[in-house]
Order: structure tokens, then sequence, then C-alpha cells
């Protein structure tokens, strides 16, 4: 992925949803965003709560495109795989996975040759995007980046219900959550109050406490030095070089190792970084950027990363 998308993830994640589709008169089960709502059989029609409003499902969806790597990775976890039609350029796990040249930026009619009978985004910038789809009759879902862990549960659950997959999604769900604590109790109180600087890309974008990034290392009691900095709200500020400097994380971890080749090495090697207590004690982690910035079931993989270098010391 390049570095350009890791500065759109930035940027998804400040934009609100505002399209909604509109309603069959068929009758329909609601589902809400919170996964605690999302049960029953997978019969259809289905209305789900996506951040596009309220979406109706008319049928099993055979021919689905997700142009959200996110969303990928969570329909081939819950068993919806064989129903996936196309995803976007950016979608590469599962590996094969029918990859597709879309990045999601098209106008809807481009998806329109493709036949899909779903379409799932992960941003819709212009507030168009899943109207135009309603407006050609495919259900479009928008699950933009997480806030919080909660949030990939309800996410899960709604494409559960969307495809079929309920009961898979709630099993998947419940086996992320598993995981996740199973970590956290290995660590202890190892990490409690050790601080550290996620980077999003070499400019200095970070994740902040805010952010379902920043909520895996909270469940360490891990402490984010970008949260004051933070003046917009955003979860993900810019901050300067003296900034981190004067910060002086006890880590660093790299999630734009792909995206912007940056290492341990390349990063110390930037001006005045070599007196950070994260360089001297060779405490600068390269992380994979899908795993870092994936809101999927790979939390668990990102998680493991972090918790297996602070335990390392």
């Amino acid at each position: 992925m390049r570095r350009v998308t890791a500065l759109s993830m930035v940027t998804a994640a400040l934009l609100a949803a505002c399209s909604s589709t509109a309603a069959h008169p068929a009758p329909t089960t609601t589902v809400g965003a919170s996964a605690s709502n999302v049960v029953g059989s997978a019969s259809f029609p289905v209305s789900v709560t996506a951040a596009n409003g309220n979406v109706t499902i008319p049928a099993r969806p055979t021919r689905i495109l997700s142009l959200s790597p996110t969303a990928t990775e969570m329909l081939y976890a819950i068993g919806a795989g064989p129903q996936v039609a196309g995803v976007d350029k950016y979608s590469t796990d599962p590996p094969n996975a029918p990859r597709t040249r879309f990045d999601g930026t098209e106008g809807a009619e481009s998806y329109v040759p493709l036949h899909p009978d779903l379409v799932v985004i992960w941003s819709d910038s212009t507030g168009k995007l899943a109207g135009q789809l309603a407006t050609l009759h495919i259900p479009a879902l928008l699950l933009p980046p997480a806030a919080t862990i909660d949030d990939t549960y309800s996410q899960l659950m709604v494409l559960g219900r969307a495809t079929g997959h309920a009961a898979e999604a709630a099993r998947e769900s419940a086996s992320i959550r598993e995981q996740l604590d199973s970590i956290t109790r290995s660590v202890g109180n190892r990490a409690k109050g050790v601080t550290y600087y996620h980077e999003v890309d070499n400019t200095l974008y970070t994740a902040t406490s805010k952010t379902f990034i920043g909520a895996l290392y909270a469940r360490l009691g891990m402490v984010n030095v970008a949260d004051p900095a933070d003046h917009g709200g955003s979860g993900y500020p810019q901050l300067s070089a003296e900034y981190l400097v004067k910060a002086d994380p006890d880590y660093v971890f790299l999630a734009d190792t792909v995206c912007c080749h940056e290492s341990a090495a390349t990063f110390a090697a930037r001006p005045g970084f070599p007196a950070m207590t994260a360089v001297r004690e060779h405490h600068v982690v390269g992380l994979p950027d899908p795993i870092a910035s994936q809101w999927g079931p790979r939390v668990v993989d990102f998680l493991r990363d972090v918790a297996a270098a602070v335990t390392r010391g």
C-alpha cells in the first residue's frame, strides 16, 4: 500500500458519514451498530445499520464487491469468501481474493460491469457514492475506520448478517475477543506506564488513544505520547520532530515499513532522534502496514507483535 493510501486512511477517519439508502417495503429485520443486536437467522430480506444509515439487503448476496481491505478480511473470516466477486487493489489478504484495479474512489457506475449485489466501502469522502449505488439498486455498506475495538466486533456482525453468516460472525468476534484477552493477560503489568509513539507515516502522522489503534496499546496499560498533541480531536494528529524528541517515548512502533520503507535504522537517522530513549534502547519496532492499520481479524496479530516487543525488553 502506497504512502498516499496511509494518509487517505487518516483522512477518512476524520469524515462523517452522510448518506443513507432507501428502505424496501418487504418485511425486514433491523440490525443496529451494536454487536449484541445482531442475532437471528440468515433469512432475507434483512436490514442492517451501517455508517450510511439503514440498508436493506433484499436477498443473500452472491456478488459482493469489497472496496475495503479490512472488510475483505472480515468477509473471508466469516465464511463469505465464495460470495465475493471482486475486491479493491489494496486488499491483500487473503492473497487469492479476486483483486481488481478499483481503489474505491471511482463513481458508482464504474462498478456496474461487475454486477455487484452488495458493495462494501470504508470511505465516502464525497458523501455521494452510497447514494449513487442505491439509485442503481445496489445496496452499499459504509464501514469506516474503527474508533474502538467494539467497532470491529460490530462491523463483523453487520457483515455477517448482511451476507447470511451471522453465526460465523459471532464466532469470529468471540475468537478475536478471547485472543486479545489472552494476550493482555500474558503481558500482565509489564507494559503498564510504558510510553510509546505509533507512526502512521514518515511525516509524523500518528494515532492517539482515541483510535482503535491506541485502544489496543491501552489494553496493555501503555501511554501514548501523542495524546496531548491532538488539539483538533481527530485521533490522527501530525507531530513535529521537536515534539517527539521532547516526548522521548520508551518505544516507537513503525506502521510505515511497507508504504514508506521505514525501519529502525532510517528512524534513528533522522535529525535529533538518536537521543531518544527508544532509539538508544533499541526499542524501535517495525510493523507490517496492513496489520497495524486495519481493524479486522488481524488486530490479534498487531497486539501480539506489540506485546512481544514490550515483554522482550
